[in-house]
């Protein structure tokens, strides 16, 4: 019996460090730089999503350009991964669909990438009455707080993929107008969700979106503080 919810346990351990996913490949490839100059996919998770570059690999997946995918992936959290390694490993489950030239991802499907300065600083935060959760994340650090005094604090460095991961989804934003975003839900008012809040912060200048319900960010940012909770995730 003892063996039994040993084996259990471990299965729960393992289920609870990963994730499936279904997620869209475009049809090109694009220039970007990681630790190096590289040519990277092109990535989503919602149709209606921008694409953003896609540094890493996905276990398993033969890339053939000239066609758009609708893939399922599992993406699992990486224990102490390298200095210029990424936190998270994908990994093919099946091909949904595979679809050569429509012109959805023709071309160069990255919305007008904004020339916003230098971002050194991005940092989240959710609270209520009864919790509180920091993250900030540089091109050295990602730092994750859970109390108010930041005291119980524990941090991680930051590889070159995660952080140009972090920038490549920035240039898809308009930071200086993430202050009009509205909220798509109003639990916060009346206790129901912790009050959240973005603050990006360049060279010459700090930009702070509007509150927001943790959990549901406005769709403008919603891969961004995706991926910032993501690494959240990724320190112990």
């Amino acid at each position: 019996m003892s063996k039994f919810f040993s084996l259990l346990s471990i299965v729960i351990l393992f289920s609870s460090c990963q994730e499936t996913k279904r997620v869209f490949i475009a049809n090109t490839l694009e220039d970007c730089v990681g630790v190096g100059p590289q040519k990277c996919m092109l990535y989503k998770e919602n149709p209606n999503d921008e694409w953003t570059y896609f540094y890493d690999t996905i276990e398993g997946f033969e890339y053939e350009e000239g066609y758009n995918y609708e893939i399922e992936v599992t993406v699992t959290k990486v224990e102490n991964p390298p200095a210029d390694g990424s936190s998270l490993h994908y990994t093919l489950v099946k091909i949904l669909s595979k679809e050569k030239n429509r012109s959805i991802a023709q071309n160069i499907p990255l919305k007008n990438k904004k020339d916003q300065g230098n971002i050194v600083n991005v940092e989240y935060q959710a609270l209520s009455r009864g919790s509180f959760f920091q993250i900030k994340i540089n091109n050295d650090r990602i730092e994750k707080a859970t109390d108010v005094n930041l005291k119980n604090s524990h941090s991680k460095k930051c590889s070159k993929k995660d952080w140009n991961t972090i920038t490549s989804l920035l240039e898809t934003i308009d930071i200086d107008k993430i202050s009009e975003l509205k909220a798509p839900t109003k639990k916060r008012l009346f206790d129901g969700a912790p009050h959240a809040q973005l603050k990006i912060t360049s060279s010459t200048k700090t930009f702070v979106s509007n509150g927001f319900d943790h959990g549901h960010p406005p769709q403008e940012i919603q891969q961004l503080v995706n991926t910032i909770l993501s690494l959240a995730e990724s320190i112990e």
